[in-house]
C-alpha cells in the first residue's frame, strides 16, 4: 500500500465516520490536515478567527446531530478555539477539536508557540489527549469521535504535534478501528426513582418543567410532549 503522512490519515478516518464538513483557520502545522480533508471530498470552511470555527462546529452539531469538527493551528491558534469549545461543552454538543502543536521532540525547549494545550483544554472538554504514535492516528481519531458522541455528548480535544503529523506511514501498517461503533443507546430510567419523582410532582403546588440539553440530544421531545400534555404542567426549555 502507499505511504502517506500521518496528517492525511485524519481525513480518511473522519470520512469513515461520515464527516462531511470541517471548520478551520489555516496555519502550521495543520496545512496538511486540511489538504487531507479536501482529498477525501470533505467540505472545508475557512474562517477569519478560530473562535468562529469552534462556534460554527457547535452550530453544525446542533443542526445535524453529529459531532462538529474544528481545527486550529498551534499555540494561540488553538487557544482561540477555547471560548467556542467551552460553550459547546456546556451545551452538551458533540465536537472533535483538532489542534496542531509543537513537535514532541522539542517539548520543554521553548519551541515556537509551545504551550501545554492538553492541560489547557482538559477542564473544558469531555476528554483531552495527545497522539504520539503516527500509526495509531486512525484508531485514536475514531475514538475521539466516538467519545464525543456517546453517553453524555461533549467536546473532545486532540493534540497533534507537528513531528507526528509529518511522519510517513505505510497505510497497511496504520491501526484502523474494526467495525463500526454501536448505535447510541437511550438508557431507561430507574423505576423507583421515577416513582419518587412522580410522587414529588403530585404533591407540588406549583410544579414547572425545565427541559435541558438531555432532551434535545437524546431526541426525547416526543416523550416530553406526552408527559407535559398528560400532566398539564407549564414548561420551558433552556
Amino acid at each position: 500500500m502507499a505511504q502517506v503522512l500521518a496528517s492525511q490519515l485524519i481525513g480518511k478516518a473522519l470520512k469513515q465516520r461520515g464527516v462531511d464538513t470541517v471548520f478551520y483557520l489555516m496555519g502550521g502545522p495543520n496545512f496538511d490536515i486540511i489538504n487531507g480533508f479536501q482529498d477525501e471530498g470533505i467540505r472545508t470552511i475557512d474562517v477569519r478567527h478560530e473562535q468562529a470555527a469552534a462556534m460554527a462546529a457547535h452550530g453544525y452539531a446542533r443542526v445535524s446531530g453529529k459531532p462538529g469538527i474544528c481545527v486550529g493551528a498551534s499555540g494561540p491558534g488553538t487557544l482561540n478555539l477555547l471560548t467556542g469549545v467551552y460553550n459547546a461543552q456546556l451545551d452538551l454538543a458533540p465536537m472533535v477539536v483538532l489542534g496542531g502543536s509543537s513537535s514532541v521532540g522539542q517539548f520543554q525547549m521553548d519551541a515556537f508557540q509551545e504551550v501545554d494545550q492538553v492541560a489547557t483544554f482538559a477542564p473544558v472538554t469531555k476528554w483531552a489527549f495527545r497522539i504520539y504514535d503516527a500509526k495509531r492516528m486512525p484508531e485514536l481519531i475514531n475514538t475521539a469521535y466516538r467519545v464525543a458522541s456517546k453517553g453524555r455528548p461533549g467536546a473532545v480535544y486532540v493534540d497533534l504535534p507537528g513531528d507526528v503529523l509529518y511522519t510517513p506511514v505505510e497505510e497497511g501498517e496504520a491501526v484502523w478501528p474494526k467495525g463500526q461503533p454501536l448505535t447510541a443507546a437511550r438508557p431507561a430510567g430507574e423505576p423507583a426513582i421515577l416513582e419518587a419523582a412522580m410522587d414529588l410532582i403530585a404533591q407540588a403546588q406549583r410544579p414547572v418543567v425545565i427541559a435541558g440539553g438531555g432532551v434535545f440530544w437524546s431526541q426525547g421531545w416526543g416523550e416530553l410532549q406526552s408527559f407535559i400534555e398528560a400532566a398539564n404542567i407549564p414548561f420551558f426549555t433552556t
